[in-house]
């Protein structure tokens, strides 16, 4: 996506074209391990998911990536096994699937009318009373829309590390 800029100083780009201009120079010698920094920062979304395409056809050719991120859905979506770390230490280390399913909580949100007034309701599914109270609501005929929910990577890594993402 650089090619109308191909006469330009690389010191006029924007922060995205320089951000892809990064990320090429990164994989142009075939590496068998890469190091990727925030790579999809600073890019439009169809730019950022061509990045990822990249990245996971690297994956599928055998290259190992370390990618640092503070973006838990390109985590989520790009890691096979994700570190969190706090402080220098790894507080938790494993598939992003895991890592939600160890601490996270599965859910349900629930969008029902009352008094034709669209309302919903979050009910956690290792709780006995509110799966009892989900399958109240779906005998009840009120209920417009139902989504599952599972924790993210981000609230995970909250309630792991006590902090927010910067």
């Amino acid at each position: 996506g650089l090619e109308d800029a191909k006469h330009k100083s690389a010191g006029a780009y924007s922060k995205g074209m320089k951000q892809r201009l990064v990320f090429a120079r990164s994989i142009i010698n075939k590496p068998k391990i890469l190091f990727l920094d925030e790579p999809t920062s600073g890019l439009d979304p169809a730019t950022a998911q061509k990045i990822k395409n990249i990245i996971k056809s690297k994956q599928l050719e055998g290259v190992t990536i370390f990618l640092t991120t503070h973006n838990m859905q390109a985590a989520d979506e790009l890691c096979d096994i994700v570190a969190f770390i706090n402080d220098g230490e790894i507080v938790a280390m494993d598939s992003p699937r895991n890592l939600k399913l160890k601490y996270g909580e599965k859910s349900l949100r629930i969008e029902y009318r009352e008094d034709g007034r669209l309302k919903n309701q979050l009910l956690f599914l290792d709780n006995l009373a509110d799966r009892q109270i989900a399958a109240e609501f779906l005998q009840s005929g009120k209920v417009e829309t139902v989504h599952s929910q599972e924790a993210t990577l981000e609230q995970i890594f909250i309630k792991l590390t006590g902090r927010g993402l910067s």
